[in-house]
This record gives C-alpha cells, structure tokens and sequence, in this order.
C-alpha cells in the first residue's frame, strides 16, 4: 500500500503576493511598523523588501506631520527597471515540519502573553495583571514568561504601544484625503474620540501608572514636538497665524479632546455626548484664532 505523501508547507499555509504596486500602496497608507506588522516582518524588514523592488516609502518624521495636518506629498512610484521583480512572496510563518509541532515562536508566545495580559486588564483593571497571574492563564511557569518580559511594567508599555499605534491609525484614516487644516483637526478628534468610545479605558489606565508613563515619555515628547512644529507650520502658511500662537490653541483645544475622551473612558457620558460637546469648541476655537490672529485672506474664509 502507497502512503500519501505529507501536505507541503505551503499547501497549510501560502505564501503573501504582493505586487510592487501592493506593497507602495500599503507602506503609503500607515506607518512602517503597522504596515510591516501585516507582513509578519519588522519595520527594517520591510524596508530592505522596498529598497531592493526600489519602492519609495515615507522617510522618518512623515506621519508626525500627516497627523499634525501637513498634506504630505507622497512619492510617485517609479517603473520597475529591466531585471527588478514586480512581484514579492511574504511568507510571515516559518514552513511548519511535517511533525506534529508543540512549541510556540518566540513571536507566538509574546503574542499570547500580551493577549492574555490585555484580557485580564481590560476584565479587572490594569493592577490585576501580574505575570505569574498572566502564567497560570497562558498555561506556563512564572519562570517561562521571564524569558520574554522582565516585569509586568513591560508587558504594559508594550499593550500601550500597541493600543496608541491603533488609535493613530484610525485618526489618520479620518483625515487622510482631507486638506483643510480645521477640517482635519476635527475630523482627527472625532477619529480619536470615537477609538475610545469602541476600545474603552484601558489605555487611559495603562498612562496611569508610573512606569509605563515613563518608558513612553521620549516617544511622546518625540511625537508632540513634531506635531506641534508642523501644525506651527501648517496654520501659519494657509492662515497667516503666527506658530506660538496655532501651538499654543491646539494644546488648549486637545486638552479639551482628552478630557471629553476620559470621561467618555469612564462612561460618564456617551460618544454623542463628547462629540456634541468636543467638536464645537475645537471648531470655533480654530476660527477664533484664524480670525484674530490670521492674516486677511484667513478671515475671509472663516467669514465665508
């Protein structure tokens, strides 16, 4: 009797083909990191896969202006040269060994740990995780998930991380096609307030403690500082306001979005609730200010 020979690898799990086209239009629509983390490969990764295709791909800083509401200019995709492939395999998954596999990746354990850890938090509060709770959960030793985080402060910064990550995204799917600085400002609150009301207070709780405050605190000051320049940039060249001046409302007014979002975060009221009582004052405090600080053509168009 003949055996039937083994499934292939590649028949339980296929390969990703992405033409260069495919993969220039997914780089160009999220950040490196998010855009890479669909591929199951890391940002550099990613990057080497479009240098040798030679597809361009947004250089460092880009998104911090798009989000700050610069309509940055994409670059265009050149024809691909005689001998550059048009086609690339992604392959996230290493191929599977024809015996019966009983240990996770690295990647796959992290993945269930922060998972578990995520569940946990979101059902008890972030101070019920610990890593031996997270252990017997998981199904492995305390000892077992040292191997992977050092403290449950780690596991936190990195659901924080990922949560933020998220939250970007979405306010910049809301504003992406959209060139009128107000108009993306408020389409970008109500982006961000709508990400609270659909993934709850977690991520408010997870800024609350010490630790994980503090380990994002580069990556914050990072992000506002490039925010707030380009948003400086932004409103003095469509509108004639001075940057101190546009930086110094747009902290005023995303002060007012936080606290609309955090007492949404804790069901104070509901999204429609913070959205009514959000989106107004960001709208008349942008026209205020284009209106006594901007130069004529800007008061015009809040005028018109």
């Amino acid at each position: 009797m003949t055996t039937a020979p083994p499934p292939s690898p590649e028949a339980d799990d296929p390969a990703r083909v992405l033409s260069r086209q495919a993969v220039y239009d997914l780089v160009w629509s999220q950040p490196m990191s998010s855009a890479a983390a669909e591929l199951g490969l890391t940002g550099n990764g990613l990057a080497k896969v479009c240098d040798r295709l030679l597809i361009p791909y947004p250089t460092r800083g880009y998104w911090a202006k798009v989000y700050a509401g610069r309509d940055e200019p994409q670059t265009p995709l050149p024809p691909a040269p005689p001998g550059t492939a048009t086609e690339v395999s992604f392959a996230p998954a290493r191929a599977r060994s024809r015996r019966p596999r009983h240990r996770l990746s690295r990647s796959e354990r992290e993945e269930q740990i922060l998972s578990v850890a995520e569940r946990i938090m979101r059902a008890e509060g972030v101070h019920a995780m610990t890593l031996k709770r997270v252990a017997r959960d998981v199904g492995i030793s305390e000892a077992q998930v040292y191997n992977y985080y050092r403290c449950g402060a780690e596991v936190m910064v990195a659901i924080a991380r990922t949560e933020l990550t998220e939250m970007n995204k979405a306010r910049l799917a809301a504003s992406r096609h959209c060139t009128d600085p107000r108009l993306r400002y408020t389409l970008t609150s109500i982006a961000y307030l709508r990400q609270v009301a659909k993934r709850g207070d977690l991520l408010p709780q997870l800024l609350a403690v010490p630790e994980v405050r503090l380990a994002l605190r580069d990556e914050h000051e990072e992000r506002r500082h490039a925010n707030r320049t380009t948003l400086g940039e932004v409103f003095d060249t469509t509108y004639g306001v001075p940057p101190p001046v546009s930086t110094l409302v747009a902290a005023m007014l995303t002060a007012m979005s936080l606290r609309g979002g955090r007492l949404l975060a804790r069901g104070k009221i509901d999204l429609d609730t913070a959205e009514r009582l959000v989106v107004p004052l960001i709208g008349a405090g942008n026209d205020y200010m284009i209106g006594r600080h901007g130069g004529r053509a800007a008061s015009e168009q809040v005028g018109a």
